[in-house]
């Protein structure tokens, strides 16, 4: 049995499918991800219209937000 040792060893070179991911906490999950997980093959977002806005649009909207910094 293969013992993984943290989280970005586990998501090394996965393909990862996200419901929900432009919803508050999703958007959080996506930004982790992106932080602790660099060697993630691709994150996949299923997204719809909502509120008069397009999926891509909503997408957008959420890659133009300015990048949080930790302290």
């Amino acid at each position: 049995m293969d013992i993984i040792s943290s989280i970005p060893e586990f998501f090394r070179n996965k393909n990862i499918f996200i419901t929900g991911g432009s919803g508050f906490i999703g958007k959080v999950l996506v930004e982790k991800l992106l932080r602790s997980c660099p060697d993630l093959k691709s994150i996949h977002l299923l997204t719809r219209n909502k509120k008069g806005k397009t999926a891509e649009e909503r997408v957008k909207a959420i890659t133009d937000l300015p990048v949080r910094r930790s302290n």
